[in-house]
This record gives C-alpha cells, structure tokens and sequence, in this order.
C-alpha cells in the first residue's frame, strides 16, 4: 500500500473529526438500532462497519466481511482496506474523502446526520479477484459543534451491476428530507454544479427496494401502500430515468448515483 495516501486520508479524516473528545470515549452501541439503518443502503451482499473518524480505528465489522471479502474480521481495518485498493481507484478514494470533509464542514451540526455519503471502487479480495464496491456512510454520532466523531458504513458487492470498468461519481444523499445532491466530482475530479435529485424520496426508496430484489406486492408491504400506488412509482421512475427495464435502471442509478 502506498503509505502516502494512508497518511493523507487519515489526515483528512481527522480534519472532519475536528480534535473531538467524544472519540476518545468507549463506544456503547446498541447493534440493533444500527441495523435499522441498513435499510438505507441494502442492493446486495454486503457487510457493515463503524469507523471511529477521530482515532481513525474500526470498531466493528460485521461477520458477513467473511462471505463478502473472504476477509477473517480480525484483519479489519482502514489499511488493510487501503492496501487492497484497485491502484487505479486510489486517486479518486482520497479525492472524494477530502470532498466528503469539504462538504460536511459547510453543514450546521443538525445537517450531519441527515447526508449518506455514496461512491464506489475495485477492492481485492482473499481469493485476488477485484470486487466493485459500493461504499455508503452515514454519521452515527456528532458532537454540539457539528464533528463528526462516528460512522455507520456499508460495503456492498455491485460487481453484477457494473457494465464498464469505471467508477461513479460521488454523491451525498438526502435524508429526512434533506436535499440530495448527485454527481457532485467525478473520479477524475471535474465538478457538476448542476446536481440534483431526479427522484422523489419515495421513489428512491422504491429503486432501492426493486434493485434488492423484492417484487411490487413486496415493496408495497414494506412501505406500507398499496400495489397500484408502487406500480405507478414504478412507471414514473423508468420514465424519468429514460430506462425500459429495473434491469438496465440498476446499471444507471449506480452510474448516476440515484442510490
């Protein structure tokens, strides 16, 4: 691994973390109310993590890193994740992070708990086959003056998703009804000032539900409407998204980071 940018991240990182104190204190998480919040990330296998940003140390991860990664959960950690980075993915991996500390550091401390952070890359694993991965991360605990002191983050495997060997730009995704702003830098750093959200909230969640696998009866349970109401979103979403099918909307809403 190029200790360069282990060391440049980190900087960043604690930089977002402001020189808190909460991050020195011991963590008592109750694992079940995190695993609520998966709900806004699930569309594939995947595991999950809570990063301590301050110290720059992970503090769990879930037993599925194993199924994902081929990873013992004992060698967990911010370099050895880093270290199996795709080289040609790295660049753009400490780019976004230092948009992501950018981005936050202009939100008042009652905004940082609303904004998922979304962008993808190749990572190695046990078995030496690069994965894509969809990286998401929402703040978990913040201090008065807006810190960050932890995050909740997901990793999923999207490798059946991805058509062309290319990552997605980085997007902050809205929730609680915060304005979302997608494609904001790409991996080769060109910005869009004219990010903005194609979807309703609940349109989102219907993508997000449909990409998972689940049918229009099911969605319709989960979110608690009715079968005619998530067939409808569902026509209006393709027809926003100019797709004929969910099939071809999975490849593009990764590419434009709808999810």
């Amino acid at each position: 691994m190029d200790l360069l940018k282990y060391n440049e991240a980190k900087e960043t990182w604690q930089e977002i973390a402001q020189g808190a104190e909460e991050a020195n204190i011991p963590y008592s998480f109750e694992l079940e109310i995190y695993k609520k919040l998966l709900s806004r990330f699930h569309l594939g296998s995947y595991y999950y993590y809570i990063f301590n940003v301050g110290t720059v140390e992970m503090e769990f991860v879930s037993n599925e890193v194993e199924s994902v990664m081929g990873w013992d959960k004992s060698v967990f950690s911010v370099e050895y994740v880093m270290a199996n980075i795709h080289p040609k993915d790295r660049a753009h991996f400490i780019l976004y992070e230092q948009e992501v500390t950018s981005f936050f550091a202009k939100l008042s401390p009652e905004e940082v708990l609303k904004y998922k952070v979304s962008y993808d890359y190749r990572v190695r694993g046990k078995d030496g086959v690069y994965k894509w991965i969809l990286q998401q991360v929402t703040t978990i605990q913040t201090n008065e003056k807006g810190a960050v002191i932890r995050v909740l983050g997901v990793h999923t495997d999207i490798t059946h998703l991805k058509t062309e060997d290319k990552p997605a730009d980085l997007s902050f995704i809205g929730l609680e009804g915060a304005p979302s702003y997608f494609k904001v830098l790409s991996a080769k750093g060109k910005r869009n000032i004219t990010a903005h959200s194609l979807f309703s909230n609940r349109e989102r969640e219907v993508i997000k539900l449909a990409l998972a696998g689940n049918s229009t009866a099911e969605i319709a349970a989960l979110l608690h409407l009715s079968h005619h109401t998530i067939s409808v979103h569902r026509k209006h979403i393709l027809r926003k998204s100019d797709c004929k099918t969910f099939v071809e909307l999975g490849t593009k809403a990764l590419r434009e980071g709808w999810v």
